[in-house]
């Protein structure tokens, strides 16, 4: 564009008066505009022939020729100093190569070497007849070629083609760049002798695929195809990806008919080429049929037809993604066993070649995505379940507006909202039973400057209970000052339209997201803040909580929640429990203030009646006090607080000092002064109470708790809570009560009672240990059927773990007569318990360190060694039970262990590795 610093004055003296003055001059396509004089012709608009161009100062900046308005010929750009910057072919505004020389002076033109070894003198760049830079290659001053790092280029192997550049990490690579520098389309990797490693397919400069160790389901191919470029395609079926298995069907799958088709008419691969690493597992997952074809780039047998004369998809194709985790670099894939939760399913549905609906399944049964499609390949419904049922969806009419949608837990619409534009058109929010909860209303008005939206909540009868703004958007929480409602009573008795107002309220103190229950929350907190501070209260106020650390939210805020827990407001107990949990307690760790928070919330336990709310605070107290049902956890806490000298100043620090936070002390401090609390409520009439109470009994220091446990053990009527009992014995002191009972449950008819009192026997060192160990391998044989731990707080959840961890715990001398009957149990186990099996034997056998190669080993260990490389259940989770192996520092591999329990030298005892001190500590 021409500018205005023409003037005679303003021309330097070596610039010609025919010379016009250019504001910006586009020093390559896309790339920066600098003001320049130019001298040249034009075609109407159009530049054409020779132009010469200076700098403002005059000093030279470029001579080119042009054709057309493009570039098309030779171009030399120059540095401030004169010499030659660049020197570019062209061919009808497309660069054929770009040679860039170095200045030794200081130069503001944009082809750069600041970033390059001093030795480059040159860069030269080669294009393709797109325009895609296809080739760099780097020279020093005598014209030898060097590496981008200065170093020398081998010479060039057999098998490399000639635009592949040496790069200083050994290897040969051929990739793809736009002419703005970024990586685009397909880059091609050799190995340092030429042997061919990989591709890798870039879009925008960001890795999108490669081959063949990609974990992504895709490769190279089809998103070259997919971004149509043809280049792309071309490099990857010279370099065999169409050979890999399935890739017609997978280019059909991915709406790629062309390819598809070109696939199923191409020739066999010619040798030499990349080889496809995906293969399938020896052992497929369940419900796979015979017929189902492997493709690779998909990670799934597929069932589903292709039209041979279009290379279209037809009909329903039905997919079973095979889960799997790479081994290493260069190897293939490691599959998970057959029935692994991580294998996927899914239908899709084509018409006209094009996916029209896709549904996913967990297990083969259990929907958890669907998305349907318009004719133009863009989504048109999207829609997530849980546990089978829809969980919240988006769709986009043809009208040009979004509707989202959420829903209950039974599949029952919880909420609609249309937007156009970005703004809100409709919102309506529905109770569980389907009747109208709360409408939501655009307004032009704004809090503290924030736009804001108009939620109306209504009662099963219309009448508005409490309006208010929200923050816009489906997840907008509430802000500002609320109005609430009471709709009055006609003299019939029936609730009317009118209404009341009871005051305001503001949500402050609470974080809340948008939801049906918005309007009951308001009310509820009408009540909350009017209500006095309760006596089990006193003194909340006068705690620093302003300068007590807590996860999420202000912990000034927690005098306001505990007085919550206390109104009798079930809406209100439920909120300031949530908002207490999300301050108090994260990831099984607690933080600063939620000591003195769990005095308070246990000093409430008495107060809360209803029996909901009373078993929601006691699993919150009990969460903290076991770190979300660890037994583990808390008997190392326990263990910590025993250790506490009579005469520490600073318990908290002592704490700290262990390894737990410093807020425990104040936790498991209170535990023992509420008692009496706890033992109260084990005597509840509700079972849940009573069962969280006996945890709280079982955490509790202190022989008045483990007295009230026992006493509880003898009177308890569910077989449940007893079984929690026995296994929360273990975290008190194993005196002659605590043997009678174990040994009484031992030989209890309920294969619960018997198993979890055997758990405590083993975890408690009990000798001889066999009484405890019978019941938990048979346990881990499916000899015993303990039905209902898995619901037990204090378990794991799976019974065989708890059995395999529980043995592991054995000192060497009661373990070691048991080991051949634990050893013959990895093969009688399930997959994934025949790793927990592996992993408690080596625990017993190296209890304190990995083994070093070359040591000597045991005859303990030498027996589990042998018996995990002939164990065939352990190695279907390879990748499981490799991990177990690195932990113990033992080859990944059947064969190698077995020569290493052939080979390694016989150990005494004292020399064994991993062995045992000789005294406890």
């Amino acid at each position: 564009m021409a500018g205005t610093a023409d003037s005679a004055a303003d021309r330097p003296a070596c610039v010609p008066p025919e010379a016009e003055y250019l504001e910006e001059w586009e020093l390559y396509e896309g790339g920066p505009k600098w003001p320049a004089w130019a001298v040249g012709e034009r075609d109407g608009d159009a530049l054409t022939g020779r132009w010469q161009l200076w700098r403002p100062d005059g000093t030279p900046l470029e001579e080119s020729n042009w054709r057309d308005g493009r570039r098309h010929g030779t171009m030399l750009r120059y540095h401030d100093d004169g010499t030659l910057a660049v020197r570019a072919e062209h061919r009808d505004g497309v660069p054929v190569t770009v040679t860039g020389h170095r200045c030794d002076l200081p130069s503001r033109d944009p082809f750069s070497f600041d970033d390059l070894d001093p030795v480059l003198r040159t860069v030269v760049q080669e294009y393709d007849e797109q325009g895609t830079r296809i080739r760099q290659a780097c020279f020093a001053a005598d014209g030898t070629e060097v590496t981008n790092e200065g170093g020398p280029v081998p010479e060039r192997p057999a098998g490399v083609p000639e635009p592949a550049t040496f790069w200083p990490d050994g290897e040969w690579s051929a990739p793809r760049w736009r002419q703005d520098g970024v990586l685009e389309g397909v880059a091609r990797h050799w190995t340092g002798d030429g042997t061919a490693d990989r591709l890798v397919y870039n879009r925008d400069g960001r890795e999108v695929a490669r081959f063949p160790r990609g974990d992504a389901k895709t490769s190279p191919l089809i998103e070259a195809a997919r971004d149509g470029d043809a280049a792309s395609v071309a490099l990857c079926l010279e370099a065999g990806l169409g050979a890999s298995p399935g890739a017609a069907r997978h280019a059909a799958f991915e709406g790629l008919p062309e390819l598809a088709l070109r696939l199923l008419r191409s020739e066999p691969p010619e040798a030499g080429q990349l080889a496809e690493v995906r293969t399938p597992p020896a052992v497929p997952s369940t419900g796979v049929p015979e017929d189902a074809a492997w493709v690779a780039g998909l990670l799934a047998f597929v069932d589903g037809a292709v039209d041979g004369t279009t290379g279209a998809a037809v009909g329903t194709w039905r997919l079973w993604e095979q889960a799997w985790e790479s081994t290493s670099d260069t190897e293939g894939p490691s599959y998970y066993k057959p029935d692994s939760f991580y294998h996927g399913y899914e239908e899709a549905d084509f018409a006209d070649g094009r996916q029209v609906e896709r549904r996913k399944y967990l297990n083969a049964s259990t929907p958890y995505r669907l998305k349907r499609y318009r004719p133009d390949g863009a989504t048109l419904l999207d829609r997530e379940y849980k546990d089978g049922v829809p969980r919240r969806e988006q769709e986009w009419p043809a009208d040009g507006s979004i509707v989202q949608r959420r829903f209950h837990a039974d599949g029952a619409l919880r909420a609609e909202r249309t937007e156009r534009d970005g703004v809100l058109v409709t919102e309506r929010w529905y109770g569980a039973d389907g009747t109208r909860a709360a409408d939501v209303m655009p307004t032009d008005v704004t809090v503290d400057g924030a736009a804001v939206e108009l939620w109306r909540a209504v009662d099963a009868g219309g009448a508005v209970i409490a309006e208010g703004y929200v923050e816009p958007g489906i997840r907008g929480g509430p802000v500002g000052d609320w109005r609430v409602f009471d709709t009055d009573t006609g003299t019939d008795g029936t609730r009317t339209r009118a209404r009341t107002e009871l005051g305001t309220v503001t949500f402050e103190g609470l974080d809340l997201a948008r939801d049906e229950d918005l309007g009951t929350a308001a009310r509820a907190l009408h009540t909350w803040r009017a209500a006095p501070v309760p006596s089990e209260l006193h003194g909340v106020e006068e705690v620093p909580w302003e300068g007590l650390e807590t996860f999420y939210g202000d912990p000034e805020d927690v005098p306001f929640l505990l007085k919550g827990l206390a109104v009798g407001d079930p809406e209100a107990f439920y909120l300031a429990l949530g908002e207490l949990s999300d301050l108090l307690l994260h990831q099984h760790t607690i933080t600063v203030a939620t000591g003195p928070a769990f005095r308070y919330m246990a000093a409430l336990a008495d107060r809360v009646d209803d029996a909901g709310p009373r078993t929601a605070l006691l699993e919150f107290l009990t969460d903290i006090a076991t770190r979300d049902g660890s037994l583990g956890a808390a008997r190392e806490l326990k263990r910590i607080l025993a250790d506490l000298p009579a005469d520490d100043t600073d318990p908290d620090e002592h704490f700290a000092d262990h390894g737990a936070e410093s807020a425990y002390h104040e936790v498991y401090t209170v535990l023992a002064d509420t008692v009496p609390t706890w033992t109260g409520q084990a005597a509840h009439e509700d079972a849940g109470i009573r069962r969280l109470a006996v945890v709280l009994l079982a955490a509790a220091p202190g022989d008045a708790a483990a007295k009230a446990l026992h006493g509880r053990l003898t009177v308890e009527p569910e077989s449940r809570i007893r079984a929690e009992i026995l296994l929360g014995l273990a975290l008190h002191e194993a005196g002659p009560d605590t043997l009678r009972a174990l040994e009484r449950h031992l030989a209890d008819d309920d294969p619960l009672l018997r198993f979890c009192a055997a758990l405590t026997w083993v975890r408690t060192h009990r000798s001889p240990a066999r009484p405890g160990a019978g019941p938990l391998v048979e346990a881990l044989r499916g000899d015993l059927d303990a039905a209902g731990f898995a619901d037990l707080y204090l378990g794991s959840g799976d019974p065989a773990t708890d059995a395999a961890t529980a043995l592991a715990l054995l000192p060497s001398e009661q373990a070691e007569p048991l080991l051949a009957e634990l050893c013959a149990v990895l093969d009688e186990v399930n997959a994934i318990d025949a790793v927990s099996v592996a992993n408690a034997l080596l625990d017993i056998v190296f209890p304190t360190e990995a083994y070093d190669d070359g040591e000597p080993l045991t005859d303990a260990q030498r027996t589990v060694i042998r018996a995990i490389a002939d164990s065939t259940g352990a190695w279907e989770f390879k990748p499981n039970l490799c991990e177990v192996l690195d932990v113990n520092g033992l080859p990944r591999e059947a064969g190698e262990l077995r020569t290493l329990a052939d080979t390694a030298p016989a150990a005494t005892p004292d020399a064994a590795p991993g062995a045992e001190p000789d005294e406890a500590p």
